[in-house]
């Protein structure tokens, strides 16, 4: 049987949160407690077995059929005849099928109970990714049984009381994630505590207030907690004071003051181009120092 917790937060403000924990480092989601905000706790059974069918309303495994919504979790690219886990809601059927809450492939646990946990709101609930790095977006799911995962993404929850369950929504869109200064929007965060790794997805928008701001945009973007290590990744370009310098990938040392940039670097203004394989960029002026295959072009006056 599945039990559910539902904690409504309308009169007293407080912060319930949850918590994830890797090699003494903390990942830690909150609300803000405030009116409109929400924390939901739901358990589910597991199933393993082949993926036999699938599709936008109906997932079958082994002889077991179960039907799926806008709030189903499903691992993409999945595909019929894989060995997967599915997480169900056996209290809440429709047409004599059970929720899918959840299908990923099959991993080496050995099947725990499945808990969801939901935070909802409208102002964003907070993440913060160890001690520098700090998420921000509207709806949170963090999954425990078998592997933990945090998903951060746009969209909303909310607990419909006649009909006892609760409606997830998550959509694309309004995910942010901080180092200092730094301040990087994107669509969805997924964070996997077996890896320690934090993935953003893009098209990625980057900025950073100062006497020079600066603007940029990325494909992607990776947080790696054990090295406390914040890349972008995939068509980087960054504009400031008339700058613009484009890379593959570039990390991001926002407490030192400077982005290491790699692979293919091109950073042009008025005065000329520069180009190299490793470059430093100071986040503060937007100045280059190439560190490694120098080369370049200077207009004379």
């Amino acid at each position: 049987m599945a039990a559910l917790c539902l904690l409504a937060l309308a009169q007293e403000v407080f912060h319930p949160q949850v918590e994830l924990t890797r090699k003494e480092k903390r990942v830690v989601a909150w609300v803000s407690g405030e009116e409109g905000s929400l924390f939901y706790a739901d358990y589910g059974d597991l199933l393993v077995g082949e993926l036999q069918a699938l599709s936008p309303e109906r997932v079958q495994v082994e002889n077991r059929a179960f039907f799926r919504d806008a709030g189903s979790a499903v691992e993409e690219g999945l595909k019929v005849g894989e060995r997967v886990e599915v997480a169900y809601n056996p209290d809440w059927v429709q047409e004599g099928l059970p929720y899918l809450m959840r299908l990923r492939r099959a991993g080496e646990g050995k099947g725990e109970r499945y808990l969801r946990l939901v935070l909802f709101d409208p102002k964003g609930v907070e993440v913060r990714l160890g001690g520098e790095v700090e998420a921000r977006g509207p709806l949170a799911v963090v999954e425990r049984g078998g592997v933990e995962e945090l998903f951060l993404s746009g969209g909303e929850a909310r607990y419909l009381e006649e009909e006892g369950r609760l409606e997830l929504r998550p959509a694309p869109g309004k995910v942010a994630v901080a180092q200092g200064q730094v301040r990087v929007e994107g669509q969805r965060l997924r964070y996997q505590n077996d890896t320690g790794e934090a993935l953003l997805e893009g098209p990625l928008e980057v900025r950073r207030e100062g006497e020079k701001p600066l603007s940029g945009k990325a494909g992607s973007l990776r947080y790696l907690l054990d090295e406390d290590r914040l890349w972008l990744l995939g068509g980087v370009e960054l504009t400031q004071g008339g700058r613009t310098t484009k890379a593959e990938r570039a990390l991001l040392r926002e407490k030192e003051g400077y982005a290491f940039l790699y692979g293919k670097v091109e950073s042009r203004d008025e005065r000329g181009v520069v180009r190299g394989e490793r470059v430093r960029y100071a986040l503060k002026s937007g100045e280059v120092v190439v560190l490694g295959g120098v080369a370049g072009e200077f207009r004379g006056d």
